[in-house]
């Protein structure tokens, strides 16, 4: 069994590699070749939450690709920031579907934040326009930062404008991201410019109300939407979604716990326009195809480390 950490994750994962994963992924789930089942809660008491999300993909009958079997496993415990450690926590067990051999253990935090940014990159590609140069940033994250290099990898990007609580962090996190896409990037302190400005709009924070109001939004805009989890909670506001050509990763996880569009569905406000969303939930077939990729890179260059269980 090969164990890779995040250091050798980061070596063996880039974006384009993991966007063009994923087209093929969903590619297999069209055709009807993948089975992704609800994901699995178990309360641990009180103090935290185990999360469950496996996947399976299957090869076209007769083909010579791989198939894949996996599962992420997530751990939610609130207390832990007063422990010194992460709220969440993440590893992936990908095994052979042929045999169910377990092949490799992976760190799943670096790969969840990459697929997330990679997954809103795709439906980008496809539902922005492709001269879009403009991007409102809403959050300052790891997440946040994984959107904008993914987001980069796919278009032509020149200029982004950074929102977020504190303006100190907003600024660092600018600077930062700046120097690595090497595109303009600014802390803003207005959203309503920012957002009346962009060609695209992604939102990847822990707001559990609207960040803008989807009034200011320009036709044609695409908004990208990925950090509101729970049924109350929501980034953007119903008249943004009442505009919208609403896309999503997971259907039934989207109509069972994103507020973005639950809340909206409740007032009976969802109608077609001309502002794009994609919102995305968390799909386990993204993490099995990014875990699958790291897998097959790490083997090829012999890097992680192989335990006997």
């Amino acid at each position: 069994m090969l164990v890779l950490s995040r250091a050798d994750l980061e070596r063996v994962l880039a974006p384009r590699d993991v966007i063009d994963g994923l087209a093929e992924a969903f590619g297999r789930h069209a055709s009807g070749r993948t089975s992704v089942p609800p994901r699995g809660a178990i309360q641990v008491g009180d103090a935290g939450m185990l999360l469950l999300m496996p996947a399976v993909s299957l090869p076209a009958p007769g083909s010579r690709e791989a198939g894949g079997l996996g599962t992420k496993l997530v751990t939610y415990y609130p207390r832990n920031r007063e422990r010194g450690h992460p709220t969440h926590l993440a590893s992936y067990v990908l095994m052979d579907h042929a045999t169910g051999q377990p092949l490799a253990l992976l760190e799943a935090g670096f790969t969840t934040a990459l697929r997330t940014g990679a997954t809103s990159a795709l439906a980008a590609k496809h539902l922005a326009r492709p001269d879009s140069r403009y991007l409102a940033c809403f959050g300052t994250s790891i997440q946040a930062g994984f959107q904008l290099r993914c987001l980069a990898a796919v278009l032509p990007l020149e200029r982004v404008a950074v929102l977020g609580r504190d303006q100190a962090r907003a600024r660092a996190f600018a600077r930062a991201m700046a120097e690595e896409l090497g595109v303009a990037v600014e802390a803003g302190c207005d959203p309503g410019a920012a957002v009346g400005s962009a060609d695209i709009v992604t939102c990847a924070t822990t707001s559990p109300t609207p960040l803008f109001a989807g009034a200011d939004l320009r036709p044609g805009t695409h908004v990208d939407a990925v950090g509101a989890f729970r049924p109350a909670e929501r980034e953007v506001d119903t008249e943004t979604v009442r505009r919208a050509r609403v896309v999503v990763d997971a259907y039934a996880a989207a109509l069972a716990e994103a507020g973005d569009l639950l809340i909206p569905l409740g007032e009976g406000a969802i109608s077609a326009g001309d502002v794009t969303l994609f919102k995305s939930v968390g799909f386990a077939l993204e993490d099995l195809a990014t875990a699958t990729l790291a897998y097959n890179r790490a083997r090829a260059r012999a890097i992680g480390v192989e335990v006997t269980l």
